[in-house]
């Protein structure tokens, strides 16, 4: 996912770009094993913001071209949203791997 504020964290600073990426992977993948993903609230959320409209645009376009579109679109924004959301959680978990370090 797009987890844009935890590799601005002033803590990975001084690592290179794919090491932060290493860090911020592993920090998630400790979020997800105490927090496990909640697969029907993220597809309902994707059946809402993301569905719905697309399905709008092709009731008004009539054009299958504007609804993939707009279908990624949204898909992307969505992922952009809920990984900002969920930095602030996962933050404790990036203390708990640059400690491993």
């Amino acid at each position: 996912m797009f987890y844009f504020i935890l590799y601005d964290n002033e803590k990975l600073k001084n690592f290179k770009h794919k090491r932060k990426i290493e860090i911020v992977n592993n920090a998630v993948k400790l979020y997800r094993k105490d927090k496990p993903l909640k697969m029907f609230s993220r597809l309902l959320a994707a059946l809402i913001w993301c569905g719905i409209p697309s399905l709008i645009v092709f009731l008004i376009f009539n054009d299958g071209l504007a609804v993939i579109g707009s279908l990624s679109l949204s898909t992307v924004i969505l992922n952009i949203k809920l990984a900002n959301d969920e930095s602030s959680e996962i933050e404790p978990y990036l203390d708990k791997v640059l400690g491993q370090c």
